[in-house]
């Protein structure tokens, strides 16, 4: 009572009819985390105790409350009945409790605070930098960037907060002087929307610099282009402030970056031109009104942080006067600042090899456009000319005689491919770049290649145009290595070979060839990370590994933001080389292998400290039962939590798949849950509607995630699903297609004994999983002994069969076995 909040206030309780306050004596946060929960406003963030106002009712009823923590309401505190002292203090017991802020989309969306268990909106009537300050603190997603001035309808949610003001210092909006909760004077159309310093939405697409492409905006909703008709030079300045790149230097259109198939921002946007940010900017955010465009004008910005180099007036492609450009505008560069290590970094980003020499004087002709003052200052490991610092010289006096050049070491090139170190093969003939078939290139000439290119050796020569046929002709000429050049151009040649057409463009995988994955006991979008280099999948060291390393591999393999960076191998251990140490990222590199790390020779680790990684993408089921494997309450990881799912409009199809899914057999059936306790997070699925042709829960129509109809508690939201009939499954720490096998059996999960286990079985086991064929049947245990009952005994399969089930054995749970005999396969 007494404050402006449902969540916080002077305690009262209801004794003989009649409410009374509290006496603070002894009053503590455990004994206000108990009052919180009972009243559903979520954890305790403060007891005060109250000085009595000179008005307040004399009636107590309790003092000396002592909780425990653990109770469920404050009937079941200890307490002592008021004594004569306890009438004379002064200070009554209070509660602050936190409830819960969200953001929808991570750390970027709209606020939503929940009250008595309900979500509901906040109105942005006086809503500022300070307030967005304790919001992006309170849901855990940092300092707040900014408040968008969007107009978003919502008609699905209460209006709880309104004229919320904040100092900036508070640790949750509760702690926040604002309207009564549930008063407000706005529209659907005035909640709260924020960005904190955990989101970033904006990229520029396909260019060879973060600060120029076409523009791209990353929301909970999808991903958008935008109509270069929206996009003027004020608003191009705020991306590009967003983007930390700087200023705007040019605004492109007429899908000047290439065409994206996507939706497209079709909405007035209207900027002044001194906004530090593109939300501080005025727009409707209707996404009725947004639409897939297809006409090519999609809009794209060059902002003045932007720098990519070419070669110009050359004999050949890979020769010739170095032109930079800075933002919108291209110039030379002064051959005095002009080194070698500036020349590698060029020739590797044009993939024309090695910098060979570095000629000045205008070698190759006087350029046009300034002569920069500006320096690179390139260590010549770099990828692209934007990762090298920049410097500003003073006092030099350059003219276009001194125009720097570079001569580069050309072809080979490999393109199309996801790193430098594989692709389709290019060579250069004259000024023109062509590809070689397949047919006339072997493993020493592919060796050559890679080695050419510092890519170490050939570690495959794939067929069939795995990188695109691509738009250069197709040379008919075979080069005839021995495997022992240092340079293609070494090994002899021969012209005019049989017509070869674009299906048989030779392509080449380098030893140096880098890949990343996801792998152990995870899921597609979490697991322990792996990178594949020198032809050796190896795991990375959680030295130093946190969500900026995390980031960067989720967002490489497209797989949302990072929750989570894991280490002491939590998804098990891996096997190999530890090929990474000490990995440092930003967070904003677009692959691993471009952060820092440790060097080769420094690498100190075992695989129990593979690091792993929980992208935003991730999702699990899992059945919550103390007694049952394939029986129990049905909940769905999301975002990082556990929740449940509502049996609203359920139907034998979604059941079905989740028993499919979570290998508890081909069906099953819906009962009431009241045997299972009710599950304490959040109700994240409602309204599921398989169809029956969906291999995972999520991709089944439902409502949106987070909203449901389950409020009654007693609502049957809870699953019971009993198998129809044996499942199987490996279990082991190399994935799901080696391990004991396991079968279950009346929903308990038991093992398969080794008597008479041969290839034959395991062929069985290795079909009915999808895991290719038998290459071991492992006896004796070899991948650990398992625990509960030995379900079958004497298997004996002819191999031809579909289901463990349909092989000869002894009756499930008949054996003489132990589990030091526990059967294997490695599929």
């Amino acid at each position: 009572v007494n404050s402006s909040s449902l969540c916080a206030g002077r305690v009262e309780v209801l004794f003989e009819g009649q409410w009374g306050h509290v006496c603070s004596h002894s009053w503590d946060l455990r004994d206000a985390e108990v009052l919180c929960q009972q009243l559903g406003c979520g954890a305790a963030v403060s007891a005060p105790h109250l000085l009595r106002s000179q008005n307040a009712s004399e009636y107590r009823v309790l003092s000396r409350v002592h909780c425990l923590g653990n109770e469920t309401e404050l009937g079941q505190c200890r307490a002592e009945p008021l004594g004569v002292k306890d009438s004379q203090h002064l200070w009554d017991a209070a509660v602050i409790c936190a409830d819960i802020v969200t953001i929808l989309n991570g750390c970027s969306g709209r606020v939503d605070v929940y009250n008595r268990g309900q979500r509901g909106t906040v109105c942005r009537n006086g809503f500022g930098l300070n307030e967005a300050q304790v919001a992006c603190k309170q849901a855990g997603c940092g300092e707040a960037l900014t408040v968008w001035k969007m107009r978003i309808h919502i008609n699905d949610v209460p209006i709880w907060l309104d004229r919320v003001r904040c100092s900036g210092n508070e640790s949750s909006l509760w702690e926040c002087a604002s309207d009564p909760w549930g008063h407000h004077a706005c529209d659907l159309n005035m909640n709260v929307h924020i960005m904190c310093k955990g989101a970033s939405n904006f990229s520029l697409q396909n260019s060879n610099s973060p600060c120029a492409g076409r523009i791209h905006l990353k929301t909970s909703l999808m991903t958008f282009t935008f109509y270069d008709g929206r996009i003027t030079i004020d608003v191009g300045n705020a991306i590009c402030k967003d983007l930390s790149c700087g200023s705007i230097s040019a605004v492109k259109k007429n899908a000047y970056f290439g065409e994206f198939r996507s939706a497209v921002w079709e909405i007035p946007i209207y900027c002044k031109g001194n906004e530090s940010s593109f939300w501080h900017c005025f727009t409707d955010f209707a996404p009725a009104e947004i639409w897939t465009h297809s006409k090519s004008d999609y809009a794209g910005l060059v902002c003045s942080d932007h720098r990519e180099p070419r070669i110009a007036d050359g004999e050949e492609p890979c020769s010739g006067r170095v032109e930079l450009q800075f933002g919108d505008q291209w110039g030379t560069v002064c051959d005095s600042d002009w080194d070698l290590q500036d020349a590698s970094v060029v020739c590797r980003q044009l993939q024309c090899g090695e910098a060979v020499a570095i000629p000045g004087g205008a070698r190759y002709g006087e350029g046009r456009g300034p002569v920069w003052d500006k320096r690179l200052d390139c260590q010549g490991n770099e990828s692209t000319v934007f990762e090298c610092p920049v410097s500003t010289k003073k006092g030099t006096n350059c003219s276009h005689r001194n125009d720097a050049s570079v001569i580069c070491s050309g072809g080979p090139r490999l393109v199309g491919g996801e790193s430098r170190w594989s692709g389709r093969v290019e060579v250069l003939r004259g000024a023109l770049w062509g590809s070689v078939c397949d047919r006339y290139l072997d493993l020493q000439t592919a060796d050559v290649i890679c080695r050419h290119l510092q890519c170490g050796g050939a570690a495959s020569i794939p067929r069939g145009a795995p990188y695109g046929a691509g738009i250069s002709p197709l040379w008919k000429d075979r080069f005839q290595c021995s495997g022992s050049e240092g340079r293609l151009g070494d090994c002899p040649l021969s012209w005019h070979q049989e017509d070869c057409d674009q299906g048989h463009v030779a392509s080449v995988v380098c030893s140096e060839h880098w890949r990343v994955c996801l792998a152990g006991r995870g899921s597609q979008y979490a697991g322990r990370v792996e990178v594949y280099h020198d032809g050796a999948w190896g795991s990375v060291c959680d030295d130093l590994w946190d969500l900026a390393d995390a980031s960067v591999v989720c967002r490489q393999l497209g797989c949302g933001q990072a929750l989570k960076a894991t280490g002491s191998a939590e998804f098990g251990e891996g096997s190999g080389p530890v090929w990474l140490d000490d990995v440092t990222c930003r967070g904003n590199e677009t692959a691993l292998w471009e952060c820092p790390r440790a060097s080769w020779k420094r690498r100190n680790c075992g695989h129990k400290e593979d690091a792993g990684v929980v992208c935003s993408e991730h999702k699990e089921l899992r059945l919550v039962s103390a007694e049952y494997d394939c029986a129990g309450r049905l909940e769905v990881l999301y975002n990082g939590t556990w929740g449940s799912v509502c049996s609203n409009g359920m139907e034998s199809f979604t059941v079905a798949l989740v028993c499919r899914q979570l290998q508890c057999g081909d069906s099953g059936s819906l009962q009431d849950g009241e045997q299972f306790e009710t599950g304490s997070g959040p109700k994240w699925l409602d309204m599921v509607k398989c169809r029956g042709h969906e291999s995972v829960l999520w991709q089944c129509p439902a409502a949106p995630w987070g909203r449901n109809e389950c409020q009654d508690p007693e609502e049957p939201f809870l699953f019971f699903i009993s198998p129809s009939r044996p499942q199987l499954r490996l279990v082991g720490l190399d994935g799901r297609c080696s391990g004991m096998v396991e079968v279950c059996h009346r929903g308990v999960w038991g093992t398969v004994c080794d008597d008479s286990w041969d290839l034959q079985d395991a062929h069985v086991v290795c079909r009915e999983l999808g895991c290719g064929s038998a290459l071991s049947a492992p006896q004796g245990a070899q991948w650990g002994e398992g625990s509960g009952t030995v379900w079958l005994d004497e298997v004996s399969c002819r191999g031809t069969e579909r289901a463990l089930l349909e092989c000869r054995s002894s009756p499930p749970g008949s054996h003489g076995c132990t589990h030091k005999e526990d059967a294997a396969v490695v599929c």
